[in-house]
């Protein structure tokens, strides 16, 4: 699979986010809706040929799962279908950062901050839960943090069905499903695994966001499992001193090792949890940290300039007017996004003129595509920099005014009640209403 490729018909892939031993998972545009998706593939040819059958089931499954939680926390499904011999879904594409990246950067999260992605967490698990759904494999690799701050569900492919009459128990052969460093003790030994194993994972989750690493550790996985099994519950307040004591015996109680020792449900965890979500430590500060990158059911890019770039410039540029003159402006302006960051200021990058041209094409193109939150954004900031740079006032004001025009779009109604629509910035070159 490349870029450019046509999937079903429908989707175009723009560059890939991850690879799993059996899958990949690629950013793509959907050409009908003009809108950003992600599409997840399982490779049936690299799947060992006795277990197709069950991979296949198991895909299918987290399609279903996924698709009957309705929830913010979870990604939405939009489609299901087949490409040559893989299977794919089609998922809403999450901006943001990986909490395993996001542990990583900051080695341990403020209890505020730590205590508001749990909390939402068990909102998920919640909703999954009263669906009849368990996760079974929650881990920081599976949760997103958005630009937004809301923390996002992935991966339920290993969610198992609650109800006996539905219920398939679909394994892979000689495996335990879940990873170890999060896996419960009932779930390491083989035996029934139900709400309170997801409970047991969150423990493990926020103990690591507040402690900088999992509550055990081990060089290898049956060693892990039997940590969880019979090592002693670590107590959080060794790692560090600030932690709340009523938190840390919450933490506690989610590591015990017999699930009816462990808090009732995810509802009740997340009112326990409610009281130490602060104002300081609350999900924007994880929403400024992750910016604006993103992956998985979901996309994280590397801004790598090419070997030419201002070739490469002209041809993004073309591109994007060609999806243009198509009414696909979103992924118009996606384009012309990464063509402009992929120059490098050591490789001469654009003249401040272009720059700001392409900018202008850019909240043209979301303002044609009715994304006037997005627009606004980018004609306020257009506004502020030619004003900065004492130069083009018309243009500054013209930035303005769509500015107006965005506000009254959204119901921002302005002082005299109506702002006159005026037709887009038309320069010649641009992307715009005559």
């Amino acid at each position: 699979m490349q870029a450019g490729d046509r999937i079903g018909d429908r989707y175009e892939l723009t560059y890939p986010v991850g690879r799993g031993g059996m899958g990949q998972v690629w950013a793509g545009f959907d050409e009908r809706l003009d809108r950003p998706v992600a599409i997840k593939f399982l490779r049936q040819l690299e799947v060992p040929e006795d277990e197709r059958e069950t991979a296949g089931k198991r895909f299918r499954r987290e399609a279903r799962a996924t698709a009957r939680l309705d929830h913010p926390g979870v990604p939405a499904v939009h489609d299901l279908g087949v490409h040559g011999e893989d299977l794919y879904l089609v998922m809403q594409l999450v901006p943001g950062i990986v909490l395993a990246d996001h542990i990583a950067e900051q080695e341990r999260l403020p209890v505020g901050e730590a205590v508001s992605i749990a909390a939402q967490v068990c909102s998920v698990l919640e909703a999954a839960h009263a669906a009849s759904l368990v996760h079974r494999d929650l881990k920081p690799q599976n949760l997103m943090i958005t630009p937004a701050g809301v923390a996002k569900v992935l991966d339920f492919g290993v969610a198992a069905l609650l109800n006996p009459a539905e219920a398939s128990r679909i394994t892979a052969t000689g495996r335990t499903l879940g990873t170890p460093a999060y896996i419960a003790p009932e779930q390491a030994q083989g035996g029934p695994v139900g709400p309170a194993a997801d409970l047991y994972a969150l423990g493990c989750i926020l103990f690591e966001m507040l402690g900088g690493h999992p509550p055990y550790q081990a060089a290898n996985a049956p060693d892990m499992m039997r940590r969880h099994l019979y090592s002693p519950i670590p107590i959080i307040g060794e790692y560090r001193s600030d932690v709340p004591d009523d938190l840390a015996h919450l933490l506690y109680c989610l590591l015990a090792k017999d699930p009816a020792e462990r808090p009732a449900s995810a509802g009740e965890v997340r009112r326990l949890l409610n009281p130490f979500v602060d104002g300081d430590d609350t999900p924007g500060v994880v929403a400024g940290r992750a910016g604006n990158r993103s992956s998985d059911a979901t996309a994280r890019t590397a801004a790598v300039p090419p070997k030419n770039s201002q070739q490469k410039f002209a041809a993004s540029r073309a591109k994007a007017r060609e999806l243009a003159e198509n009414e696909r402006f979103v992924q118009a302006a996606e384009v012309l996004e990464r063509a402009l960051h992929s120059l490098s200021e050591s490789e001469g990058g654009l003249l401040a003129t272009e720059a700001m041209s392409v900018r202008l094409d850019i909240a043209n193109l979301l303002m044609l595509a009715g994304d006037f939150r997005q627009a606004r954004g980018a004609f306020a900031a257009l506004a502020r920099d030619l004003d900065q740079s004492g130069g083009q006032q018309d243009l500054a004001e013209e930035c303005r005014h769509q500015v107006l025009v965005c506000e009254t779009e959204m119901g921002q109604v302005t002082s005299n009640g109506f702002i006159q629509p005026k037709p887009l910035l038309h320069q010649k070159g641009r992307f715009t209403l005559t």
